[in-house]
């Protein structure tokens, strides 16, 4: 066959496409019959290896009390205050000493009196300057049940309770600006420590076995509420020493306590438990539990 000078560039890269063409598919058949290979192997390879299915629970004890202010925090609200104090209107004293009592005489007596000559004072007040305010001293013998408990100082409570100063790891009444998480110690494979979790029965959805392993673990005198019923953490755990299954797949889904409290139950074999911070945890669990948990616990 002759070709036309003027078609051989065309014949030339049409032969050069086909020759692309025919080694892509070779290529891809040789990618899929090693993908399909790879893929029998991971099956049989899934098939030899056997997980039990577990629910678990993370539960929690929120914050009761605000966090401790920082340094910062604490500057920065004194700052506010003071010019608060500053830019505020005079103290309208005529409001709550009406004018020519006894109480009026009592209060301007004991108030630094300033020179009126002073153009920068006013009412009283140095303009520039915010306002001293000396209140006359209380009249025991004229004071009432009503005024005594309206001058009555407030005290907050403490915000470090017997549980703190005991360091009372079972106690909820601690850490009160902290969230606490619930942990626990049992016997036989899950002997380390780390939050409660039990199989899955057959039938029984994640959340309804959650509930279950609260209930036969820690008791009704709880009142817990389940954040969501999807897993916020999911943990595979390895066995040593057994004949049926090769480890645990843990699906733990966050819970809160609000109050009651938690009490081992009979036949749960829970040796110990705690209540303790996302920076206690660490020192209680081992390595590898704590790098898959930390994420899903609070800063705070």
């Amino acid at each position: 066959m002759v070709l036309n000078k003027s078609l051989r560039p065309l014949w030339s890269q049409s032969k050069h496409v086909t020759d692309i063409i025919v080694a892509s598919r070779r290529a891809l058949a040789t990618t899929t019959a090693s993908a399909e290979a790879t893929t029998e192997e991971s099956v049989s390879a899934k098939e030899e290896q056997k997980f039990k299915l577990m629910a678990g629970v993370i539960l929690s004890r929120p914050p009761i009390v605000t966090p401790e202010p920082t340094a910062f925090e604490k500057a920065y609200h004194h700052y506010q205050s003071e010019l608060y104090k500053r830019l505020s209107w005079t103290f309208p004293h005529w409001f709550y000493f009406p004018k020519g009592s006894l109480a009026e005489n009592e209060y301007k007596r004991v108030q630094p009196q300033l020179t009126e000559d002073d153009p920068n004072v006013l009412l009283n007040r140095k303009r520039d300057e915010k306002q001293e305010i000396v209140f006359p001293p209380r009249s025991v013998q004229r004071e009432t049940e009503e005024s005594a408990r309206i001058y009555a100082k407030i005290v907050p409570q403490p915000r470090k309770t017997e549980a703190d100063e005991k360091n009372d790891i079972t106690k909820l009444d601690r850490k009160l600006d902290r969230t606490l998480y619930l942990i626990v110690k049992k016997e036989g494979e899950f002997s380390d420590w780390q939050f409660p979790a039990a199989p899955i029965r057959k039938g029984e959805s994640l959340e309804v076995a959650s509930e279950r392993v609260l209930l036969e673990n820690g008791g009704e005198d709880m009142n817990v509420f389940f954040v969501s019923e999807t897993p916020a953490l999911y943990y595979k755990k390895f066995y040593k020493e057994d004949e049926t299954y090769n480890g645990a797949k843990i699906f733990y889904l966050k819970s809160r306590i609000f109050n009651g409290m938690f009490k081992p139950q009979r036949g749960s074999q829970i040796t110990d438990y705690a209540w303790v911070t996302k920076e206690e945890i660490e020192s209680f669990v081992s390595p590898r539990y704590w790098t898959i948990i930390a994420p899903a616990l609070s800063l705070h």
